[in-house]
Order: structure tokens, then sequence, then C-alpha cells
């Protein structure tokens, strides 16, 4: 090859899974996970060019600790080029058991940003809980009293000071889906919209429906993205939620707003003990 000439490049999307071992993981650490897999697995990984270089490790929406993801899209940017079917295999060496492989791809080095084109996650609420602790009809009254509402005010942190956005607007859909009396968990349905500056949080919803008590786990199962037609005609069926229509009034700040959930008081049945109380011994 001249010398003078640039090496390749070459842009590879990876589909995996995040699972429950590594769940409570920040995005910096998973971030430094891949980056640590790359580099054992000897692949090229290309560098971003300054005081404090930093590899090209792009994700399509960070997971928040205690989610665990079906289907999660990054990007990186190898130089050389590598065989698709050598960094698959070389990843999977590498990679801890919690994170599964599904598939890699090959994308244009000029395409969008991948979290540019994010629109819109479905996720699955579990919330653990032995036969009869929690009344299916209590969580379905609970789901119907914040679908009914225009506003749920909620307060987090941007750029170091407190910001008070109102969440409902970003819940598209919410819907019970059953218990399963094997795996002692009950599932929750939630679509939200996910865009910069708007995007709804599926912690917050079960903080608003008052079982952040209870243990769970919130697992995402779909992305949608702005370049994939499927994935629009899903999205066109809900408005555009701007980052401006959901801030609170100016000067008014979320405790004085927020209605908190009524607290869940629910006892076990005679001689049965809460999974809250079983897990509990595992530190006794």
């Amino acid at each position: 090859m001249d010398a003078s000439q640039p090496t390749p490049r070459q842009r590879i999307r990876i589909r995996y899974a995040k699972g429950e071992a590594i769940k409570f993981i920040s995005h910096h650490d998973e971030f430094r996970l891949w980056e640590r897999a790359l580099r054992r697995a000897d692949l090229p990984l290309l560098y971003k060019q300054g005081f404090n270089p930093q590899p090209h490790i792009q994700f399509a929406a960070a997971l928040g600790v205690g989610i665990t993801g079906v289907n999660e899209l990054l990007d990186i940017v190898l130089s050389p080029p590598v065989p698709l079917e050598e960094v698959a295999a070389r990843l999977r060496a590498k990679l801890p058991p919690a994170v599964t492989l599904r598939a890699l791809e090959e994308v244009p080095l000029n395409a969008p940003p991948l979290q540019t084109l994010v629109i819109g996650a479905d996720y699955t609420i579990l919330l653990y809980a032995a036969p009869g602790e929690i009344p299916e009809s209590l969580l379905e009254e609970r789901i119907a009293d914040f679908l009914a509402r225009t506003t749920i005010w909620r307060e987090r942190e941007r750029k170091g000071k407190p910001y008070t956005y109102n969440l409902r607007p970003l819940v598209f859909e919410l819907r019970y889906e059953g218990y399963d009396p094997t795996l002692e968990e009950h599932r929750i349905f939630l679509r939200v919209q996910a865009r910069s500056g708007a995007t709804g949080r599926p912690d917050e919803v079960v903080d608003a429906l008052g079982f952040d008590d209870f243990a769970r786990t919130l697992r995402r199962e779909r992305l949608y993205f702005a370049d994939n037609e499927e994935d629009v005609a899903v999205m066109a069926q809900y408005p555009v939620i701007s980052q401006e229509q959901i801030a609170a009034p100016r000067g008014v700040h979320g405790e004085s707003l927020r209605r908190p959930a009524p607290a869940v008081e629910i006892s076990p049945r005679e001689g049965q003990r809460s999974i809250n109380e079983r897990a509990a011994d595992e530190f006794f």
C-alpha cells in the first residue's frame, strides 16, 4: 500500500444483548467493557485524535443502571478492515458471558450517528412478587390512573442542576400483561419516546406507579430508528414531543408539582413470606 494513502476504515454495527449479571454497571463502565474486549480481541480499533484519544465506539442509546437490553446497538470503527466473521469470533472469545453477540453488519462510514436516529423504545417491566403479594387489580388500577393524567411531574439532574419535566406525554403505551406464578413476576409493557432532550425513562414510570420499592428488572426490548421504515410506521401513530412541551413552568420546581403515588401496603397471605423478605435472607 502507498504510504501516502490513508489506511482504509471500516464501520461495523454490532447488535448485542446485555444480561442480568451486569445490569448494575454504569454506561461509562459498559463503554470500558467494550473497549477492553476489543483490545483483548486484538482488533484494530480506531481512536480519535486529541490530547486524550477516545476509541470510535458509539452506542445507540445508553442503558440506565439496573436495565438489561435484548437488542442493543453500537458502532465501532476499525482500521484496517477485518472480515466480519473474524471480528465476531474474536469478540465472542473475549466478551463476558453476560454480553451476547447477536449480529454484525458493515455500514457506510458517513452514515448518521446512531444516537441521532433513535426515536422510541419498548420496555418490559418485571415486578417480582409472591402470588397474591401485589393484586393484579391494583396494578391495573395504578396504570389506568397513570394514563388518565395529563401531567406527571418528575425531576432529574441536567448539567448539575435540577430539571423538572412532565413524564406523561413521553409515555405512549403502558399496559399490564399478566402474572407468571412460576417465575413469580408481574409483566408490564411500556413504550416511550426516546429523543434527545425528551426521553421517557422506565425507572421513572415504575416510581410514578408507586412500585419502586419492589424488586424488579427493567428490560429494553427494542429501539426504534428514524432510518427504518417499519420503525417509522410504528412511531408515526404517536405525536413527536419536544423538550419545550414537557418543561415545567419557569420558576416552578418538582417538589411543588409532584403528586406522589400512594404507598403500597400489601400483606402476604397467611404463612407466606414476601419476595423482599426472602431476598433479605441472603444478607444474614
